[in-house]
């Protein structure tokens, strides 16, 4: 059994497992950002700063980009997916706390995490130029997420999903991140309001749109 699939067979066995999300207790100017768990995958929505939100997420090629769904394509996305796609759709608040709605598909859950606006636009310019860099090779937009998919150089399987770009995302957001980050399953403890962050948030329409480098970190 190769390690690639002993990891995969783990995520199913230990399917109610979690990570926790431990933001900064104090945060210099802090902007909300939202934790989407798809179920499946999970993301991060940061705010871009003409009132909206955006969404990255990487995937197998053939399985995001392409529709190419069924079971056996998942299982070969994780074993021995050939190309990898690095997504990106914008998606407007709803609500009196003006919090992103996402749809088709939308997250089973969604938490709030706040960071500190420098390290938001940080996490944005890198995501945007990873993005930038793969539209330079292909670009396709799948209608069925709203998203558009490029070509992505960062190979993508059990060992490296979507679920690890969320919890590197949120270390360099300045969160720790404890248990199983394979998964989609983030649950943020500690603050999650103004109050407790002893700050006041930046709204979306104040926080600059970005476009900067993505420095991968280890995890």
């Amino acid at each position: 059994m190769t390690r690639a699939l002993a990891i995969t067979l783990l995520v199913i066995l230990v399917g109610g497992c979690a990570a926790t999300v431990h933001p900064q207790p104090r945060v210099l100017d802090p902007v909300a950002v939202y934790v989407a768990d798809y179920g499946i995958h999970s993301s991060l929505l940061l705010p871009n700063g003409d009132g909206r939100f955006v969404e990255y997420c990487f995937g197998d090629w053939g399985y995001s980009a392409e529709n190419h769904c069924w079971p056996q394509d998942a299982l070969g996305a994780l074993l021995i997916s050939q190309e990898s796609a690095f997504g990106r759709r914008y998606v407007s608040p709803a609500g009196p706390e003006a919090q992103p709605a996402p749809v088709h598909p939308s997250p089973h859950r969604i938490e709030r995490v706040f960071a500190s606006r420098q390290d938001v636009q940080r996490l944005l310019r890198a995501l945007a130029d990873r993005y930038d860099r793969g539209a330079a090779r292909a670009m396709v937009h799948n209608p069925d997420n709203d998203t558009d998919y490029v070509k992505d150089t960062e190979h993508y399987s059990a060992l490296n999903n979507c679920n690890h770009l969320t919890a590197r995302s949120l270390r360099t957001l300045g969160c720790r991140v404890d248990g199983l980050t394979a998964l989609s399953h983030f649950y943020v403890e500690g603050p999650q309001t103004l109050e407790q962050v002893g700050q006041t948030a930046s709204t979306p329409a104040t926080m600059p749109a970005a476009s900067v480098r993505w420095a991968d970190e280890a995890n």
